[in-house]
């Protein structure tokens, strides 16, 4: 009976030794947006302040903390070539932003964070005259940077 004891209490301590090893889970972040495709609407003519409420919304999610998020864009291409809509003309706003922020350069639109969270974004494209109606393509770039 001694025996049976000593190998029920050397079990259950081996046990115990095996459940309290730490499992580690690999560091995670993920962004995804809706639509998946930026569209910030066609115009016959395309002159002025054209603004898209509610045109991308951001979604990140994470296990870990992670730094801040930009969004940038190149400029937009003409489909029939030789025009183009600087970056410095597409302008981003988020509640958490204020005001339209001019995307020349890369805009912040979510703090460094650990778990999930969302921020809608609107757009506004200023055009001139001199910018003919039709299709204009860019690439709009989504940065999660490392934090601090």
């Amino acid at each position: 009976m001694r025996r049976l004891m000593t190998w029920v209490l050397l079990a259950a301590l081996l046990g115990l030794v095996g459940s309290t090893s730490a499992k580690t889970v690999a560091p995670f972040v993920s962004i995804s947006t809706t639509p998946d495709e930026l569209d910030l609407g066609t115009a016959t003519f395309f002159a002025g302040i054209h603004e898209v409420l509610g045109a991308l919304t951001v979604a990140v999610e994470s296990n870990c903390l992670h730094g801040p998020v930009y969004i940038s864009t190149t400029r937009l291409e003409h489909d029939g070539g030789g025009h183009h809509i600087e970056a410095g003309d597409i302008y981003v706003r988020s509640a958490k932003i204020g005001n339209y922020v001019s995307m020349a350069r890369p805009v912040m639109i979510l703090p460094s964070a650990k778990g999930a969270q969302k921020v809608e974004l609107d757009f506004q494209v200023h055009a001139e005259r001199m910018h003919p109606p039709g299709s204009y393509e860019g690439v709009v770039t989504l940065t999660i940077v490392p934090p601090v």
